[in-house]
């Protein structure tokens, strides 16, 4: 079973996601979409998101210190969003 909960601010950002994993194929993929925007926010960004993992667990906190990128973080979080829910659309459980 894969769970992924999403922490939203006031504004309806995303804050934080933290992953639940396995190691099915769906599960895989969804550690892959949550782990597509760690890279993008530290490679092309130059963020520092705070990445912590236990286990099967993956948290992730967005850092959102530099205020003139919040839409391209938005972007990159809210498509990996989208990516979720459709794996969860087509791969239910």
């Amino acid at each position: 079973m894969v769970e992924v909960l999403i922490e939203r601010d006031d504004e309806g950002r995303v804050q934080v996601v933290t992953l639940y994993g396995d190691d099915s194929p769906e599960g895989l993929a969804a550690r892959m979409l949550v782990e597509a925007p760690i890279l993008g926010m530290k490679n092309y960004l130059h963020l520092d998101p705070e990445v912590s993992r236990e286990g099967s667990v993956l948290r992730v906190r967005v850092d959102r210190s530099d205020l003139f990128l919040d839409r391209e973080i938005d972007a990159i979080m809210e498509t990996m969003v989208l990516g979720l829910q459709a794996l969860a659309h087509d791969r239910p459980g």
